[in-house]
């Protein structure tokens, strides 16, 4: 897919995630733990994803989310390592959601919504990584095991999410929902953002908003 229709589908993406988080994360944690208890929890988990991205982008994987257009994705020869901080990034982009997702099966309460914002808003951002890595000529050997390795990992984080949950007091629930979206929050706006607007299409802030307002209708649908 060209640049073009990798942006369009991230800015719809984007929007998603932000009604996601919002609507069905954030909202819940400020309920049960009270706002300062979910804004703190929501900071730290902002900061604790924003510090691993930035460590991921001295080893290589400064543009692992740009499809190859714009920004074209380091290759081994140009800065041995690269590849496999990419994959270690996108892996990293994968742990919140999974980690929130575990969180809710542990309550017993996994809104339908929540899953097609995880589900589809992570799909421009595998288009546009799978793209610069094929511009960076990664085999597609290469980019299949790392999906594979990435969507094994993903279900070992709601594993550990459910787990964890399970084996604090009910006061830790909400406070690790926060500190998931906080991470959600920052992954939104370093890695998909930037491409979302990047030499975008016209009306990108538009299909962001169509993002949001997608996921309140599937939400208004599922209850």
């Amino acid at each position: 897919m060209r640049h073009h229709a990798v942006a369009m589908a991230m800015s719809v993406g984007a929007g998603l995630l932000l009604a996601g988080v919002s609507l069905k994360v954030a909202t819940e944690a400020i309920r049960i733990a009270g706002p300062e208890a979910a804004a703190l929890s929501l900071l730290l988990g902002a900061s604790v994803f924003s510090m691993s991205n930035a460590f991921l982008a001295r080893l290589g994987a400064t543009h692992r989310k740009r499809c190859g257009e714009c920004i074209q994705q380091p290759v081994e020869s140009q800065k041995p390592g690269s590849g496999v901080a990419i994959a270690l990034g996108n892996a990293l982009d994968a742990v919140p959601g999974a980690m929130v997702l575990g969180i809710a099966l542990r309550e017993r309460v996994l809104p339908l919504a929540l899953v097609f914002a995880f589900a589809v808003g992570s799909i421009p951002e595998a288009l546009s990584s799978t793209a610069g890595m094929r511009v960076a000529g990664r085999s597609h050997t290469y980019i299949f095991l790392l999906w594979a390795a990435i969507a094994i990992g993903a279900a070992i984080a709601i594993m550990a999410g459910y787990v964890g949950a399970g084996s604090l007091s009910e006061a830790w629930a909400p406070r690790l929902r926060a500190f998931g979206a906080g991470a959600l929050l920052a992954m939104t706006a370093e890695t998909m953002i930037p491409e979302a607007f990047h030499d975008s299409p016209r009306f990108s802030g538009l299909l962001t908003a169509f993002g949001f307002g997608l996921l309140l209708l599937v939400d208004a649908g599922t209850r």
